[in-house]
């Protein structure tokens, strides 16, 4: 899974160009998009790697809610003769709006079907990420792992990625390390907030105007650079797969106990609140620099050399209209502004991917904020990015232009 996310970037990671050393013996890519053609945005590094990377790099197009399928997908045999021991599993529905049914089919079936396969398997490792799903807008607090508020589930999405991870971590035999991540930011990044930021600054520097945010300055929206966390995906793999399920939860074991949501009851693989707590391995993922929404705006300004800042308080704001009215009326705004500009570039490039389009979800402050101090402490992890810098902000329109899906125009020249 998660071809369209996190993927790419692993891929080049554990399989580098020819000039580098690989980290595994063969990589099995399973997804249900097509990647010729393309069926979701790929990037052309990605595409090139699977090709010039053919001896070691497979991709299979599959449906993983079908059993048969996955047990195929492990037992049909990599052409070293050798059977897969690592598993990173990308797999879930990233959509904040979706109902429950949709996140039961969507994360938890697949994902449990995946897990249950690889324990049978008795593979040595297994990856499960968890995107910043949940409620962590106390502008005075960092969560740590163990923090129980900290777990908060943001929503349905947030119920049902929480109730994955306690069902895979009850299933017997099964090597399970989490790994909770920030905002993921960097080159294979064409989406999420911080690419949106970025995006919104070069409207912004075309309207000649500040950028303010609706979104309060000090709520945290902590990052982590899409090279380190796929270094952590390597690193916890290699971590658990040294010392097993046991050990892993004794250093890094986190109690999670049940969301309370009273869908999860009616569903019979779901790990039950009379279960009590599963005891997994966590580990948070996010850099040094504590980023809120405040300081990720003030890069971006600096790098388009316009002013930042905010509207202040959202509530008084908004008085008398619906927060979906706005949200409509700012996303009309910047669509707008983006249509032109992506006409308006030398050339034209109305087939970009990017996109400056906000989420109403996105706007209700739910906070980032977690403590990645037990990753280096566990792990002894190093980022190689632990800070996000204006240069990291060039860094992503560098790759942006190298794809060909930037703007090129005299809003931004460097």
């Amino acid at each position: 899974g998660g071809l369209d996310n996190l993927t790419p970037s692993l891929v080049q990671h554990l399989v580098p160009d020819a000039s580098g050393q690989p980290l595994v013996g063969y990589l099995r890519i399973v997804d249900k998009f097509l990647v010729n053609p393309p069926t979701t945005y790929l990037s052309k590094e990605f595409l090139s790697r699977i090709k010039d990377r053919h001896d070691l790099v497979e991709y299979r197009q599959a449906n993983l809610h079908i059993h048969d399928v996955v047990a195929h997908c492990f037992d049909d045999p990599a052409p070293n003769g050798r059977p897969f021991t690592h598993v990173f599993d990308l797999t879930g529905d990233m959509g904040f709006d979706r109902p429950a049914e949709v996140q039961i089919s969507n994360t938890f079936t697949v994902s449990l079907q995946v897990g249950r396969a690889a324990a049978q398997r008795r593979v040595k490792a297994y990856v499960r990420m968890i995107g910043p799903f949940f409620s962590q807008a106390d502008p005075k607090k960092k969560f740590k792992e163990e923090d129980e508020r900290g777990w908060k589930p943001d929503g349905t999405r947030g119920v049902w990625w929480i109730e994955t991870v306690r069902a895979l971590g009850s299933i017997p035999d099964l090597p399970l390390v989490v790994l909770r991540i920030g905002i993921p930011y960097g080159p294979n990044m064409p989406a999420l907030e911080v690419t949106t930021t970025v995006l919104m600054g070069l409207i912004y520097k075309k309207l000649n105007q500040d950028m303010k945010f609706l979104w309060s300055p000090k709520i945290r929206k902590n990052t982590c650079h899409i090279e380190d966390l796929c270094a952590v995906e390597w690193q916890a793999a290699e971590w658990i797969a040294s010392i097993g399920r046991l050990k892993a939860n004794e250093l890094a074991g986190v109690a999670l106990k049940p969301t309370g949501d009273k869908t999860v009851e009616t569903v019979p693989d779901a790990t039950h609140k009379s279960a009590g707590a599963v005891v997994v391995p966590v580990f948070n993922v996010v850099d040094d620099s504590d980023s809120t929404q405040e300081s990720i705006s003030r890069l971006v300004g600096n790098v388009f050399g316009i002013k930042t800042g905010s509207h202040g308080n959202i509530v008084s704001l908004i008085q008398g209209l619906r927060m979906r009215d706005v949200v409509e009326e700012v996303n009309e705004l910047h669509m707008e502004q983006w249509s032109k500009i992506i006409q308006e570039a030398s050339p034209p490039v109305p087939n970009t991917p990017l996109s400056p389009y906000i989420q109403l979800h996105i706007l209700e402050e739910h906070g980032y904020a977690m403590d990645g101090e037990k990753l280096k402490r566990v792990l002894s992890f190093q980022h190689r990015h632990p800070q996000i810098t204006e240069d990291g902000i060039r860094d992503l329109i560098k790759w942006f232009r190298k794809e060909g899906i930037w703007p090129e125009s005299n809003l931004y020249v460097a």
